[in-house]
């Protein structure tokens, strides 16, 4: 498996902003995935762990649905480096870190 996954951020522009606080930031819905869905070395992965911003409650994240590309949802105010680790069916883990704003797209969901 060659281990050039990247992570995938998509920003819903249909989503409206939440508010948390009274005068906190708007709060906007954004999607993390790893690679696209033509991919055949999905298939090599059971889950992927997302390690998010220490801003969040929760963390760590797991997706273990492969057929969206293991996405998860979140709702942030802003990008932030995001951890990685894949685990692969054999067992073994691969990891690694990329700031979502590198490849944030916005789209109407």
């Amino acid at each position: 498996m060659g281990y050039d996954y990247k992570l995938t951020a998509v920003l819903n522009t249909n989503h409206q902003p939440v508010k948390f606080r009274v005068g906190g930031k708007d709060h906007f819905q954004i999607f993390l995935g790893i690679g696209s869905k033509a991919d055949p070395d999905l298939a090599k992965i059971s889950s992927v762990e997302y390690l998010l911003h220490p801003t969040f409650k929760s963390r760590v994240k797991t997706s273990k649905n492969r057929l969206n590309n293991f996405q998860i949802e979140l709702l942030a105010w802003g990008t932030f480096e995001v951890g990685i680790t894949l685990r692969l069916n054999d067992e073994t883990d691969y990891e690694f870190k990329q700031n979502m704003s590198e490849v944030l797209k916005k789209k109407a969901l």
